[in-house]
């Protein structure tokens, strides 16, 4: 099929497919430790292309290369950084696959009728790509002070602790570097794991410590509703919270384990590629895969 166009009525959206072709090589542990020519070329130059941008669709090239290339690396079309470049190429390779549609990029699987997709974002280049997408829900989180499914702001909010959508009601789940702001992460993924269709994807990214066997838990809150830290806090830039948002973990191979047991199909990828303007050490995209009844 070409670019956009529908898969049929007989394709089975939800079964658990082997890994795409195309992220096979990237389906790898332990994490290679050198980085690549391409990036050491990059880093001296302090830009890089032509690439193809999986965000936006286009022919672009790579500026505003930083130390943390993970964050940096930016479209100058688009400004998606590496990051989100990593996470839609891992979008379009896993919904191409399961639609047998070619997706070489967000507009494409924007471009999708029967799929249904919920960004735990509602801002930033990736939320650009899919708000208008025929059956795409986004929200923010503004606070405890607000029910899940309220409309802030002209905005809906959602605690993916305690989600407003409905049982099985969705296909893909996407979340970029959102759960470790979250007091209670497992429950969230729970919280994923109940709305998505059986077969359904939860694609995201955390800051993940690969060496580590425990989570590296930074704050947790207490019975009383207060936060106790355990470590010096750490803050994230947020486009809600001027002051930011506080980390409260920083995940390690026991996500891995805690996902396998809620029910979920874990695959990782580290995803390094120069043709896509992706850089950086860790570089890594989580597919989480329904597979049956909650554990």
């Amino acid at each position: 099929m070409g670019s956009g166009e529908q898969a049929s009525n007989n394709v089975d959206l939800h079964r658990v497919s082997p890994i795409p072709s195309e992220l096979v090589p990237f389906a790898r542990f332990p994490l290679p430790r050198q980085s690549s020519w391409a990036e050491g070329i990059a880093r001296r130059l302090k830009w890089w292309g032509p690439v193809w941008c999986p965000v936006c669709g286009r022919v672009s090239l790579i500026v505003d290369i930083g130390s943390n290339l993970r964050e940096s690396c930016k479209c100058i079309r688009c400004r998606s950084t590496s990051r989100q470049r990593q996470l839609a190429f891992v979008v379009c390779s896993v919904v191409g696959s399961i639609t047998s549609t070619r997706l070489r990029s967000l507009k494409d699987v924007a471009a999708l009728d029967d799929y249904a997709i919920y960004n735990t974002e509602a801002s930033r280049q990736i939320h650009k790509q899919l708000v208008g997408m025929k059956n795409y829900v986004c929200s923010e989180y503004f606070g405890e002070e607000y029910v899940s499914g309220e409309i802030v702001k002209g905005i809906m909010h959602q605690d993916l602790m305690h989600l407003s959508l409905e049982d099985e009601s969705i296909d893909l789940v996407i979340s970029s570097d959102v759960f470790e702001h979250i007091p209670d992460p497992y429950r969230a993924h729970r919280e994923v794991f109940r709305v998505l269709r059986t077969g359904g994807r939860h694609i995201f990214t955390v800051p993940f410590l690969p060496g580590n066997m425990l989570d590296d838990v930074r704050s947790f809150i207490d019975l009383k509703g207060e936060c106790i830290f355990v470590k010096e806090p750490i803050y994230h830039d947020d486009p809600i919270r001027k002051e930011g948002t506080l980390v409260h973990r920083i995940f390690a191979l026991e996500m891995l384990v805690n996902l396998a047991k809620i029910g979920f199909v874990v695959r990782m990828y580290h995803i390094s590629k120069a043709s896509l303007g992706i850089f950086g050490p860790y570089g890594l995209v989580f597919e989480a895969v329904k597979r049956g009844s909650l554990l």
